[in-house]
């Protein structure tokens, strides 16, 4: 037990200097404590995410499957688009090759007069929302500063970005309000083709519905 040099002279400074010799023995470890959880919280601030995290450590053993599908689709999305108009061309052909004779045949020159104008304009609604949807950009990120929001960073751009904008691994490019990326556009679903997108499978399903009702009707007569 250690006593002050002034403990016969001075009884109560010696007292008084113990407690405060053990309060300044317990200021370092506290000191410590604090400067440690201050380098763990900067040590971790470097970082966009937790190494620890579930997410992080399945996107990093997923990342072999991620990476071949993606360049899979980008190396096939011209041969898709190109399916989608052979397929689209094959339809319209045997519609003019069966269903038109069935229909000149079978109705009176109204309904005949109503469903080539039909027909026809439901080839041309999905052909130009089909080519709307392929050529038009989904929606790019802008580079400049602007006055909206950014609620996060994309850990693959390294650059700031807006609410329900997500990064395209296949265009390797941030998307606005990404839905999807569609092999058989060869492009994106975001903010500005999205109309589009869904006007044609809206127009397409409305043309395959016909042709089988047309069809349909052939066989029952």
């Amino acid at each position: 037990m250690r006593w002050c040099p002034n403990s016969v002279l001075h009884p109560l400074h010696c007292v008084w200097l113990r407690p405060c010799t053990k309060r300044g023995r317990s200021r370092l470890p506290l000191r410590i404590r604090e400067i440690l959880a201050y380098m763990k919280v900067l040590l971790q601030s470097l970082y966009f995410n937790s190494l620890t995290d579930s997410d992080v450590v399945f996107d990093s053993i997923f990342e072999p499957v991620f990476w071949t599908v993606e360049y899979i689709t980008r190396w096939f999305g011209t041969v898709f688009v190109c399916l989608v108009v052979i397929l689209t061309t094959s339809i319209v052909v045997i519609a003019y090759v069966v269903l038109l004779p069935l229909i000149l045949n079978t109705y009176s020159p109204a309904w005949i007069a109503w469903h080539i104008c039909y027909g026809h304009w439901n080839l041309i609604m999905i052909a130009f929302h089909y080519y709307k949807a392929t050529k038009t950009s989904p929606g790019n990120v802008p580079s400049e500063k602007t006055g909206n929001p950014f609620v996060a960073v994309c850990k693959k751009c390294i650059m700031p970005k807006p609410a329900r904008t997500h990064h395209c691994g296949i265009c390797n490019r941030c998307i606005l309000k990404m839905d999807h990326h569609c092999p058989w556009l060869n492009n994106c679903v975001g903010h500005f083709n999205h109309r589009y997108f869904f006007s044609f499978c809206l127009f397409m399903t409305l043309g395959c519905v016909y042709c089988s009702r047309r069809d349909q009707h052939r066989k029952t007569h």
